[in-house]
């Protein structure tokens, strides 16, 4: 969508209000204060062991602050688990972290009872819910975050949260906590140009929401930024309420570049690229570029100001998600509302009741 004008007409102030889109950008306004106030808190963590590895158990909002933590800290040997169940390979000295924002996930408290059972060392993190009461009976370290937030809305609280566990146990050295503490400057400085208030010429988001109305996104970036572009994707479907879709090169460079030998006219793709690409990942985006432009799709690229790679994925985090929520008010509809997915646990409730089988139903 070109005309400018017009894209602001659609975010008026009066629309932003009428689609309740007013609470959760306030929300996002707090990136700053919410992040800083992880840092005066108390960390509970369990002291004087070293771990094989790290294991990191979560969904939705909960896991993007997971998979963000293993972009950052890529030397460290981290497993994401978003499912039910530990991996087979688990071993006593493997630390399992089990996050989650409700503390009423139900695939996380499964992975938490196993690592129990197991006799693995365990940490929680929640802000409330069954994981707080369980870990709180079991004599697990637990670290609270604040309650009332929109799950992915709660990122900063949940990601410098996992920062500053990693560095109570020694995972991380004092270069890159600071580094990690330092980056939060990113929200403060994106929150001066992404709000409603700012022109549409002068705010990225709107910008990018803009581009993406009325088409279906195709999001690529490197794998040094996997959990930015998975999270845009899952944000423009919560938020926006609309399909995206999402690869990484180099592995697009080996399948997904064929389709660009046709042409798609509801596709669009964004390119996230950072600062701090390896030549050879450059070299392929250039070359990607130019066949997406010869195939005659429309391509929009972004490139944060940010040298250090934890300051791109927060500032991508941050102007990305609050642009799928400008995409829902011109979509007519309510960014935070999750009518299927408040269906889909209704229903299980009633079908499976997993956490009676997790015998946490009396909780």
């Amino acid at each position: 969508m070109n005309n400018l004008d017009e894209v602001e007409k659609l975010l008026s102030n009066e629309l932003i209000q009428k689609f309740n889109a007013i609470n959760i950008l306030n929300d996002y306004r707090k990136w700053y204060e919410l992040a800083k106030e992880v840092f005066e808190k108390e960390i509970h963590v369990i002291k004087g062991r070293e771990f094989r590895k790290i294991i990191l158990c979560g969904m939705g909002g909960s896991a993007a602050a997971c998979d963000a933590i293993r972009d950052c800290f890529k030397e460290l040997d981290i497993v994401i688990v978003k499912d039910y169940h530990l991996p087979s390979w688990v071993q006593k000295n493997d630390l399992v972290i089990a996050v989650s924002y409700s503390g009423n996930t139900e695939e996380t408290l499964s992975c938490y009872i196993e690592a129990y059972k197991k006799g693995l060392p365990l940490v929680t993190v929640s802000s409330g819910g069954l994981l707080e009461k369980v870990a709180k009976r079991n004599n697990v370290p637990h670290n609270s975050v604040l309650a009332g937030l929109a799950p992915r809305a709660a990122f900063p609280q949940l990601f410098y949260t996992l920062v500053n566990i990693f560095y109570k146990i020694d995972a991380i050295e004092k270069k890159a906590f600071y580094e990690a503490r330092n980056s939060i400057n990113q929200f403060s400085n994106y929150s001066k140009k992404i709000f409603p208030e700012t022109d549409i010429r002068e705010n990225v988001s709107k910008q990018i929401a803009a581009f993406i109305y009325k088409s279906f996104p195709t999001i690529y970036g490197s794998n040094e930024i996997k959990c930015v572009v998975e999270r845009f994707e899952r944000m423009v479907s919560e938020n926006g309420k609309w399909h995206a879709m999402s690869d990484t090169i180099p592995e697009l460079c080996h399948n997904e570049i064929v389709s660009y030998e046709l042409y798609c006219p509801q596709t669009k793709i964004i390119m996230l690229r950072t600062k701090s690409e390896s030549k050879e990942i450059f070299k392929r985006f250039e070359i990607v570029k130019d066949i997406i432009r010869s195939s005659g799709h429309e391509l929009m690229e972004l490139k944060p100001e940010c040298d250090k790679i934890i300051e791109a994925i927060v500032a991508y985090f941050y102007f990305l998600d609050v642009s799928t929520i400008y995409l829902a008010v011109m979509n007519r509809v309510d960014p935070s509302k999750t009518a299927s997915i408040e269906y889909l646990k209704r229903r299980l409730g009633e079908e499976l009741n997993y956490t009676k089988i997790l015998g946490l139903e009396s909780e």
